[in-house]
Parts: structure tokens; C-alpha cells; sequence
């Protein structure tokens, strides 16, 4: 007979050295004669190791129920459902059968980071089911402290969220919803420093808890201090101009409109927007641009393959009666054509490229300026001139031997910046400097 002692430590032995497989047939052995907890602890670690899920589930129902104290055995358990069951459901799935996977979870004890894992895995589901109930119900599970302050970094190597800002943001955001916007004011102002990264959308949510509070004035200065940058977001623009409207101040709040309207090009993003920006305009007696916006918005979404909601249908219906339907616009690039000419007229600059005035301007010749490369992972770079006057290039313009900060030569081409809406120059005929 072979010895079960050897037997146990060959299992060992193979399993801390990650040889799962060999350390697998042993421990199966051991499991099916001894029934020993550590046996059964061992054979669950290796089967999670290789995903073996349906027998891994089987054996952790069974070993939770035998030894609910071994602190081995439970942590085991406690990763294999994380792992192979509450991970293992998909994105569209039920908040409740989310719910109920993680409750199991959460009965067994888990420590620190699987508490953190099971969390924020009903977080996540219970934000996209718009639950902030369940959200502030489970947010609390978990103490802030315990979790990383490192931000989180994309493929690209770009810094994120850590996972207590996120938790953070759970929090403040299920107080303003569902809670107490009053708690929500003092925990941004207690943690706003901790996250320099995410200030912005922690002040907005102080913003959102006035507006909870009816307290207008205060909603519109958190508003104007984080749209006073010289490229503020056009959503938060859209918010500030909502206030602005309840307020009283429609033709301010219909400049904030417009001005977040140029400051974006994705128009399926702004649907909203502009059907706000139509149904302020027909308030305001603007008959025209509240019919283009209206419109725009109905291409919009026709182009997604989205449904248009009754209200903008019928809107756009009795502005035809009162202007008439002959001169509707019939494209959405008509509808963008008259409403873009909106925005510029209101900003006090005429959208019209073909009669810019950079198309009259000369070339500068000779300008000498250093290389500002920035990430590596943009296609595009400025060169900025003693001014401190920046002109725009592609990396592929530059001499092959550049590095950053190198002082080169070249001329300045009149340009456009579509995006911001402004006239600006680029660079070419990049030389190093002799």
C-alpha cells in the first residue's frame, strides 16, 4: 500500500511549484480516500488553477458545507466562486442573479481584496441597472481604506482611477441620487485633494447635490468655475446651460448651449443637446434655429438607427405650421450647415471655411522654435516659437533624428482647427537649425 503520508507531501510539493496537473491526479486520489480538509482544499486549489470549473463548483459546495472554519478551505471556496461563478456571468445579466451570487460570497466572510472583487462586480451591474439603491446598500460593504490609491493605468499607459476614487465616486454619486446630497457636499470636499486626477467630476457632483438642494446660486458658481478653462467639456457646458435656464437667463443659457455644441464633433453624443437646444430656442421665439436643432437631432439618431422620441416629432410639426415646411432642412448636413452657422454667429465668428481669412494669409518663412514631442503615442507634436506662439505638426514631418526639445527651423502654413473652431497655422519644411 502506498503510503498516504508521501502521498500528501509529493502533492504538496508539486502544487506550490504550479505543476497543477500531476499535483491534480494525487490530490483526487487523496480527496476520494481520506476526505482529509486538506486534501480537499489542495485538490480545489488545483482545480481553479486549471479552470475547471464544473468540477470546482461541485467540490467548493461541498467543502464549504464540511468545513465552514478552515480558514484554507473557505478561502478556496471564496475564489472559486469568484472566479468561476460570479466572473464567469456575462454583462447582460440579471442584476438579481448578480446579487444573489455575491450575497453567497459575501456569507462565507472573503477577506480585503475578494470583498473588494464581489463589490465592486455589484457595483458595476447595479450602475448599469441604474440601482443606486443596491448601489448604496453595497458600496458600504467595503472600508475605503482598504482599497489602493494607485490609479489604474489603459493599454496605452495612461493613468486612470484607483480603486478608491472609483469607490469614491460609487458613494458620493448613490448620496446625491438616492441619500443625502448635504453628506455628499462634505465627502467631496473631504476627499477633492486626495484625487487631483478626478477633480472635475467630483465637483460636478457637488454641483448636482445643490441642484438636489434647490440652492441655484450656489449650482451655477460650481458650474462657471469648472467651465472658466480654456477647453471645458461640452457636456459639462450642457449642465451649466440647464442651470442657467432655470434660472431665468435663456439667451445666456442658449450661448452655453451653443458654445458646447461646437466644442464637440461626435453628433450622435449631443442628441440631447440639441434637442434641448431646439425646444429653448421655440421658448425663446427663435422659430428657425428651434426647427434646424430639432431636425439635426432627428438625423441623428435616424443615422444610429435610433427611435425619435413623440415630443420632438410633434415640435418640429407645429414649427411647420407656424413657418411653414418649404424650407425644412433635408439632410442632416443641411440641418448641421444652418445650425453650425448658429453657433458662430452667436460666438461672433462666421463658420463658413471657404471665406476664412486664413485662406489669405502668407506663409511665415524661417521661424525658429524647439520640439515639443509629447506622448509617444501621438501621431502629432508642436514646435513652439520664442513667442511661445505654437504651431502644429505630424511626427512624420519632422527629420528623422529629432528628439525633444531640439531646436529646428521652418515655415509657418495658415491652418484651421476644426475642432476648436479657430484659425491656426502648421509647420513644414522642419529643419535642424545650422
Amino acid at each position: 500500500m502506498i503510503d498516504l503520508t508521501e502521498q500528501k507531501q509529493k502533492a504538496n510539493e508539486l502544487r506550490k511549484a504550479g505543476n497543477f496537473e500531476e499535483a491534480l491526479l494525487l490530490y483526487r486520489n487523496l480527496w476520494g480516500e481520506t476526505e482529509d480538509k486538506f486534501d480537499g482544499a489542495g485538490l480545489l486549489h488545483c482545480l481553479r488553477k486549471l479552470e475547471l470549473f464544473n468540477e470546482e463548483i461541485i467540490l467548493a459546495d461541498e467543502l464549504i458545507v464540511k468545513y465552514p472554519d478552515f480558514d484554507w478551505c473557505r478561502n478556496e471556496v471564496i475564489w472559486t466562486f469568484i472566479s468561476g461563478t460570479l466572473y464567469k456571468l456575462e454583462e447582460t445579466e440579471t442584476l438579481e442573479k448578480v446579487l444573489q451570487t455575491a450575497q453567497k460570497i459575501m456569507d462565507i466572510n472573503p477577506n480585503d481584496l475578494a470583498a473588494k472583487m464581489v463589490v465592486f462586480k455589484v457595483l458595476k451591474s447595479a450602475k448599469a441597472s441604474n440601482d443606486w439603491e443596491t448601489i448604496n446598500e453595497w458600496v458600504v460593504k467595503i472600508n475605503p481604506s482598504s482599497l489602493s490609491t494607485e490609479p489604474m493605468t489603459d493599454s496605452s499607459g495612461r493613468k486612470g482611477w484607483s480603486d478608491q476614487s472609483l469607490w469614491y465616486n460609487y458613494r458620493i454619486n448613490g448620496l446625491v441620487k438616492k441619500g443625502d446630497p448635504n453628506e455628499a457636499i462634505v465627502l467631496v470636499d473631504e476627499i477633492l485633494e486626495c484625487f487631483p486626477r478626478q477633480q472635475k467630476f467630483f465637483i460636478r457632483l457637488k454641483a448636482l447635490a445643490y441642484l438636489l438642494l434647490d440652492n441655484f446660486t450656489e449650482a451655477e458658481k460650481v458650474y462657471q468655475n469648472l467651465c472658466s478653462s480654456s477647453k471645458p467639456d461640452w457636456w459639462l457646458l450642457h449642465e451649466y446651460a440647464k442651470v442657467v435656464k432655470d434660472i431665468g437667463r435663456k439667451e445666456d443659457a442658449l450661448k452655453l448651449m451653443y458654445q458646447a455644441a461646437s466644442g464637440h464633433s461626435k453628433l450622435e453624443s449631443m442628441v440631447s443637446l440639441f434637442e434641448d437646444i431646439g425646444m429653448l430656442c421655440k421658448e425663446m421665439g427663435k422659430y428657425e434655429e428651434a426647427r434646424a436643432h430639432l431636425v439635426l437631432c432627428k438625423y441623428a439618431r435616424n443615422e444610429k438607427g435610433w427611435t425619435i422620441p413623440e415630443p420632438i416629432i410633434n415640435t418640429v410639426n407645429d414649427l411647420n405650421k407656424i413657418i411653414g415646411n418649404n424650407n425644412e432642412p433635408s439632410s442632416l448636413k443641411e440641418a448641421l450647415s444652418i445650425c453650425r452657422s448658429e453657433w458662430s454667429k452667436l460666438s461672433g465668428k462666421k463658420n463658413d471655411l471657404k471665406n476664412l481669412s486664413y485662406r489669405n494669409r502668407k506663409v511665415k518663412k524661417g521661424l525658429v522654435g524647439k520640439v515639443c514631442l509629447g506622448r509617444s503615442d501621438c501621431p502629432f507634436c508642436f514646435i513652439i516659437a520664442k513667442d511661445e506662439q505654437s504651431f502644429f505638426c505630424y511626427k512624420s514631418d519632422l527629420p528623422q533624428d529629432i528628439t525633444d526639445g531640439d531646436e529646428v527651423t521652418f515655415d509657418a502654413i495658415p491652418s484651421f482647427d476644426k475642432k476648436k473652431n479657430v484659425e491656426s497655422w502648421k509647420a513644414s519644411n522642419i529643419r535642424h537649425c545650422t
